[in-house]
This record gives C-alpha cells, sequence and structure tokens, in this order.
C-alpha cells in the first residue's frame, strides 16, 4: 500500500484535492492530507476542507508520493512553505514518486528539482513554468515526476499515478465503477 502526502493550502483547487485523495483511497492507498496554515482550509471556489493532519507535525520521509494539488492561490502559498520545498527536494533525492497538477508544478520548479524533467500545468501559469520546457498534454510522466493540466484533467492525473505505482492491473476493479468517459 502507497503512503501518500497531499499538503493543501488556502486557495486549493478543492476539485483536484478531493478527486487525487478519493480515488487515491480507492485504490487502498493510505493518503494523509496536510493542512500547511490551518485547521480548515477554505479552497479557491469557498469550500472547506478539513485537512487529516496539521503539516507541522507531518515526517515527509516517512511517505512513499508526494501530490501537490492546484489552484494558484494555494500553489503560491506551498511555494512559500519552506517545510513543503525541503519535502520536493527530499522526495526527488530518494528518487520517490512526485506528482503535481495544475499550478501544482510551481512548487516543483520552486523546489528546484525540474531540471531536464518533462512536465505540463495549466496553460494560465505556463509562462512562469520556465525550470523546463512545458508539453501540452493531460498528463505527463517522465522519471518519477508525474504532472497534469486542471481540475478537469484530475481523474485521469490520479489513475495515471496508481498505475505507474501499482501497474495497469490495479486499474482494472477501481475504473468501472467510476464510470468515467
Amino acid at each position: 500500500m502507497a503512503k501518500t502526502l497531499v499538503p493543501i493550502a488556502d486557495g486549493v483547487e478543492e476539485m483536484e484535492a478531493v478527486i487525487i485523495v478519493d480515488t487515491l483511497r480507492r485504490a487502498g492507498w493510505e493518503v494523509s492530507s496536510a493542512g500547511v496554515e490551518a485547521q480548515i482550509v477554505t479552497a479557491s471556489r469557498g469550500v472547506r476542507l478539513v485537512p487529516d493532519v496539521a503539516w507541522e507535525i507531518v515526517k515527509p520521509e516517512t511517505f512513499d508520493i508526494l501530490v501537490i494539488p492546484g489552484g494558484l492561490d494555494g500553489t503560491r502559498r506551498l511555494c512559500e512553505t519552506t517545510s513543503v520545498l525541503d519535502a520536493v527536494r527530499c522526495f526527488r533525492a530518494d528518487a520517490k514518486v512526485i506528482a503535481a497538477i495544475c499550478a501544482g508544478p510551481l512548487v516543483l520548479q520552486a523546489a528546484g528539482i525540474l531540471g531536464g524533467v518533462r512536465v505540463t500545468c495549466h496553460p494560465s501559469v505556463a509562462s512562469e513554468l520556465t525550470a523546463t520546457p512545458r508539453h501540452d498534454h493531460r498528463v505527463v510522466i517522465d522519471q518519477n515526476v508525474i504532472t497534469s493540466q486542471a481540475p478537469g484533467t484530475a481523474f485521469e492525473f490520479a489513475l495515471a499515478i496508481i498505475d505507474h505505482v501499482d501497474g495497469a492491473d490495479a486499474l482494472t476493479t477501481l475504473v468501472p465503477p467510476l464510470v468515467l468517459p
């Protein structure tokens, strides 16, 4: 079972955060959402989310996978949180899976881990993603870095993470009940 950490901050894209956490849990993974600022996170459209744990007490090194949801304001807050950037660097140094969606790849850029890695992101932040060339695909997997574009690609993104870690067989029972196109 993959142990997954999802940091969230005020301004997170609620669809991405919830779809990621829910889909990975449906795969049988242990997933912890970690609030970097408050006990209740106010997402980009005003939805209030209750993180499983406070970021300040999390030990990122005990997790296998780090997933960064988007939402521009939430992403900016994660970019300003030194301990989040340190966690990204440690995951990269340990060749662990790091995934980011929407504006989330800006966190990976702020941590300085994108040199030579192919990524995608939301078109609205593409001009800010200067550390590496951006690819215009819904999901991009390069090495152990998985990126995706937007709320509309959140299911595809979460399933790509599961496929990358557990293999395609893990999707055979997970996908049909979701009734995806």
